[in-house]
């Protein structure tokens, strides 16, 4: 389980360090989106440790 205790990261200016805790929002969610691309789109060989991509199946275009 995710421990969410954190130290207050401050500026110069002794307030809160607003722009940080942002950007580590995204970084973590850009690391969530880029887990949940490679779960789709990639999958690993069992016979080596080679990745392939493999293509979701898609209905033809009425």
């Amino acid at each position: 389980m995710k421990d969410y205790r954190f130290e207050l990261k401050y500026t110069a200016d002794n307030q809160v360090d607003i722009d940080y805790y942002i950007e580590q929002a995204r970084v973590e969610r850009a690391n969530y989106i880029a887990n949940l691309f490679r779960k789709a789109f990639f999958k690993k060989s069992e016979k080596g440790n080679k990745a392939r991509v493999s293509f979701l199946q898609q209905s033809p275009a009425h």
